[in-house]
């Protein structure tokens, strides 16, 4: 199909009908496209979490862990005989970590070149993309799959007790709070429990 009509400025009546034809397939095209995306609406991107690190990422609330543990322990201790009414104060040295799932592939491509005084070099490259392993929900959202989940480190524990004066409760809750915490000894502190006169 030849359009003369551009370069010699005057049209023929089948050259107008043409155009025309072409102007309108154009301008609906152009519309159908404009309706499609106000109708249709942005495209559902999944949501990712955010992740602090490369291959690990730290739990969110460390402080609610840690009150976990102590509401825990003082309802377990509470139970022990001779205790009596008990607190229990966790001291956390670090936060808990949660290792992601990462791919990284490698590819790999050598050049022998011969120069010409007959000397060979050889050239390596490799090259690695890190992206992180996700996993679709049912509601299209996207998160890491989590490979190994580490609880934060107990630095220390004191425990406060009615009965907290006798060398036998304050055995037996040193005992209890290394098998359950996994502390050293030297980390846990049994101490008495006074009354409040004020109150």
């Amino acid at each position: 199909m030849k359009f003369d009509f551009f370069t010699k400025g005057n049209m023929t009546s089948k050259d107008k009908r043409t155009f025309n034809l072409l102007l309108i397939v154009f301008l609906v095209g152009l519309l159908l496209l404009i309706l499609s995306k106000s109708f249709i609406g942005p495209p559902n991107t999944p949501k990712v979490e955010p992740i602090i690190a490369p291959n690990t990422y730290k739990n969110s609330n460390p402080q609610s862990y840690e009150e976990k543990l102590e509401k825990r322990f003082e309802r377990e201790f509470a139970k022990i005989e001779g205790v009596g009414e008990v607190e229990v104060i966790i001291m956390l040295k670090t936060s808990g970590e949660i290792v992601i799932n990462k791919d990284i592939p490698i590819s790999q491509s050598q050049t022998d070149e011969v120069d010409s005084a007959g000397g060979t070099r050889q050239s390596v490259e490799s090259d690695s993309n890190e992206a992180t392993v996700l996993i679709s929900n049912a509601d299209g959202s996207t998160k890491p799959i989590i490979v190994k989940e580490m609880e934060p480190e107990i630095s220390g524990v004191v425990i406060i007790a009615e009965g907290g004066d006798d060398i036998v409760v304050k055995q037996n809750l040193m005992k209890a709070a290394k098998v359950l915490l996994d502390v050293d000894a030297h980390r846990i502190e049994v101490m008495k429990m006074v009354e409040n006169k004020g109150e």
